[in-house]
C-alpha cells in the first residue's frame, strides 16, 4: 500500500467523522513526537554517561601511561647510575641478572614510547574510517566500519608488555641485590 497518496479520510462519511479521523491522526502524530523526543532523551542521556566514562578511562591511561614511562626510566638510570653503591660490581654475583634488569627496563622504555605513537596512527585509521562511513551514509550504501577493538589491540599489548617488562626488571633489580646483600 502507498501511504504517501493514501487518503486518511476516505472512509470518511460525515464532517464527524472527518473530525474523529483528525483527531485520532493528530493524537498518534503527538505519541508518535512524545515516543521521539523520550528515546531522544534517553539516548543524550546515555552518550553524556559514555563521554564521561570515555574521559575518565582516557585519562586514566594517560596517568598509567606517564607513571609507567617515569617509573620504568627512573629505575632505569637510578639503578644503573648508583648499584655500584649498593652492590660493587667488582665482587657482584649474578651480574647477568643484573643486565636482565636493564635490558627489560630498556624494552619497557621503549614499548611505553612506541605506544602513543601506534595509538596515533590507530586513531588516524579510525578517523579515516568514520569519514568512509559518512559518505557512504550519504550516498546510500551499507558500510562496514572496522572492529575498533580489535584496531586497538596493538596498543593495549604494547602497554601491557612494558608493565610486564617493568615488573620483570624490577624483579630481576631486587633478586641481583638481595643475592648479592645475602652473600656477603
Amino acid at each position: 500500500m502507498d501511504t504517501v497518496n493514501h487518503d486518511p479520510y476516505a472512509g470518511a462519511e460525515t464532517e464527524e467523522d472527518r473530525q474523529m479521523i483528525y483527531q485520532g491522526l493528530l493524537a498518534q502524530h503527538e505519541q508518535t513526537a512524545r515516543d521521539y523526543e523520550r528515546k531522544k532523551e534517553i539516548y543524550n542521556g546515555f552518550s553524556k554517561i559514555w563521554d564521561e566514562q570515555r574521559s575518565v578511562q582516557l585519562d586514566a591511561d594517560r596517568r598509567f601511561h606517564k607513571n609507567m614511562l617515569t617509573i620504568a626510566a627512573g629505575s632505569f638510570g637510578v639503578s644503573f647510575a648508583f648499584i655500584n653503591q649498593i652492590v660493587p660490581l667488582a665482587t657482584a654475583h649474578y651480574t647477568g641478572i643484573l643486565i636482565a634488569a636493564w635490558v627489560l627496563f630498556g624494552l619497557s622504555i621503549i614499548f611505553a614510547v612506541l605506544e602513543p605513537r601506534i595509538a596515533s596512527v590507530i586513531q588516524d585509521m579510525l578517523l579515516d574510517d568514520i569519514e568512509k562511513a559518512i559518505e557512504s551514509e550519504y550516498e546510500g550504501k551499507l558500510y562496514r566500519g572496522k572492529n575498533r577493538k580489535l584496531v586497538m589491540l596493538p596498543t593495549r599489548i604494547l602497554s601491557w608488555l612494558a608493565f610486564i617488562l617493568f615488573t620483570a626488571g624490577v624483579v630481576c633489580l631486587l633478586y641481583f641485590v638481595h643475592t648479592n646483600i645475602v652473600v656477603r
